[in-house]
């Protein structure tokens, strides 16, 4: 009777043990689907939906400012090629989500940029092209080393200071140095993604992983935006019940964000309003800046206030100019262009950000086209001039600097970015502040979700800036959606199993 008995107790023990196995697997077919919002269709949020239906969700709305998908990845055509005006190169190739994904498609390929850079003067003498890159390489690999970032105190500028300067002394002349190191400064803020280098923490920096590998890849065909059709491809195959219709809205502004419920509710501009049990905010830093104040029912708690406030978003600029014809070096990878002192002087009928153009460099899988960069207030300035402005500037830089070596023809037509005018970005990509260093506050912080009165986590963060290690980066904004993404589906897995359990005691 005893040896029956405990072969009932173990059929018993397994069943049970396989019906549990089942369900964690199969939960969320078999519950009622809960309703995610996701509130962005950039990477992150894109990246969350797809991993949302991989992981057996099929009820989510991505719901975009915007009358396109991508984001702060903005791949247009322009002059018979793909111009990317947001995310330009793939950072990396260990590590790093896109060069997985990217890489066996054979997609993407070695720019190149930035090998054999001309370092230009204002008077028309050019800086010995190995010295220019030799003190470029230098200032570059102290720049990444991590262990000495670290362990800093104060700005980026202050560590450039203290340990770029000192070499630039030795090699350069007084005039010329200044001038090298003023480009550098502008040309980190680029890098960084900070209006003034000066606001940009030394020690945060650190915080940055760089991705092993070639640090400049670029695609073959397509642009950045083939990233997004990627994940857009993942996430259809998946979303077999869904339409295109009733899972991404566009063009629909979320004004306020109402948590105080079960669950959440987006109010649009447009009048709409859609529920959601849970919600994926994935605006940029910037727009959080300007109305996370309204945006927000009930307020944020301090910590995530001040998360916002201290992490630092700047405004990085791109334009493009089509000429009719490359009347650059072939192998050229551009020229970056040094103000020598007292020779910044703004002239009758030029404009102010015309003075901080950091250089002009080819696009070389584009035809007759060279980009423009222009970081901080420069940028900002820059986006309040029409195109036939910008266009003249351009040109009146570009002859100032090269027209002793190069004849060089009217651009034919321009297109360039503006990431700060557009109120659903507010500036370009985030970086580790002084700020938030003071304010003790970190990415983490900004990731964080929110329970509302009920202890439910409802209000869930994702995007570049959330990320510790990848953020400014389009691989650093996928792995905030996946991770905010798989954060839900433990949440419900481990409802439903709770729920099981109980109902077998």
């Amino acid at each position: 009777m005893a040896w029956n008995n405990f072969w009932t107790f173990l059929c018993f023990t397994l069943l049970f043990g396989l019906t549990i196995k089942m369900f964690s697997h199969k939960v969320l077919v078999r519950r009622k689907q809960p309703e995610i919002l996701i509130i962005g269709g950039g990477a992150a949020g894109i990246a969350a939906a797809q991993r949302l239906y991989a992981n057996g969700f099929t009820r989510v709305k991505i719901i975009e400012a915007e009358k396109r998908l991508g984001g702060r990845i903005r791949t247009i055509r322009f002059g018979g090629n793909d111009i990317d005006l947001g995310a330009h190169w793939v950072h990396g190739e260990e590590k790093n989500v896109v060069n997985e994904m990217a890489g066996p498609k054979d997609l993407l390929e070695h720019s190149g940029d930035f090998n054999d850079v001309n370092f230009v003067f204002s008077d028309g003498t050019e800086m010995k092209p190995d010295l220019g890159m030799m003190l470029f390489e230098q200032a570059t690999n102290l720049l990444e080393d991590v262990d000495t970032l670290s362990k800093s105190e104060g700005s980026v500028l202050n560590y450039i200071n203290d340990r770029v300067k000192p070499i630039l002394f030795q090699a350069l002349p007084s005039d010329k140095l200044e001038a090298f190191y003023n480009w550098l400064v502008n040309y980190e803020c680029s890098v960084e993604g900070c209006d003034f280098l000066e606001d940009a923490s030394a020690k945060g920096l650190a915080h940055y992983q760089i991705c092993a590998g070639d640090l400049l890849i670029s695609w073959k065909k397509g642009g950045y935006h083939s990233i997004i059709e990627m994940l857009l491809s993942q996430f259809y195959k998946d979303n077999i019940t869904s339409t295109v219709d009733d899972t991404i809205i566009l063009n629909c502004e979320v004004s306020q964000l109402d948590w105080t419920g079960m669950g959440v509710l987006a109010k649009c501009n447009n009048g709409k309003v859609y529920y959601g049990d849970n919600a994926i905010v994935t605006v940029s830093l910037g727009v959080l800046k300007e109305r996370s104040k309204t945006l927000f029912d009930p307020p944020l708690p301090d910590y995530k206030r001040k998360a916002i406030a201290g992490l630092g978003i700047g405004t990085v600029n791109k334009i493009y100019l089509q000429f009719p014809y490359t009347w650059w070096p072939k192998d050229s990878s551009g020229f970056s262009l040094l103000w020598l002192p007292g020779q910044k002087v703004l002239q009758k009928g030029e404009y102010p950000w015309e003075l901080e153009i950091i250089g002009f460099y080819p696009e070389k899988r584009a035809v007759n086209m060279l980009s423009v960069w222009l970081i901080g207030k420069a940028a900002k300035d820059m986006e309040g001039y029409s195109d036939e402005q910008v266009k003249a500037g351009c040109y009146r830089v570009l002859k100032k600097f090269l027209s002793f070596k190069f004849t060089i023809p009217e651009p034919i037509d321009i297109v360039r970015s503006s990431w700060y005018s557009n109120p659903h970005f507010r500036g370009s990509y985030s970086y580790r502040s002084i700020n938030s260093d003071g304010l003790g506050v970190t990415a983490a912080d900004l990731a964080k979700p929110l329970k509302n009165h009920f202890g439910k986590e409802v209000l869930l963060f994702a995007g570049e800036a959330t990320h510790s290690s990848f953020y400014s980066t389009v691989h650093g904004a996928i792995e905030s959606g996946w991770r905010e993404a798989d954060r839900l589906t433990e949440i419900y897995h481990f409802d439903k199993l709770n729920e099981i359990t109980k109902s077998n005691l």
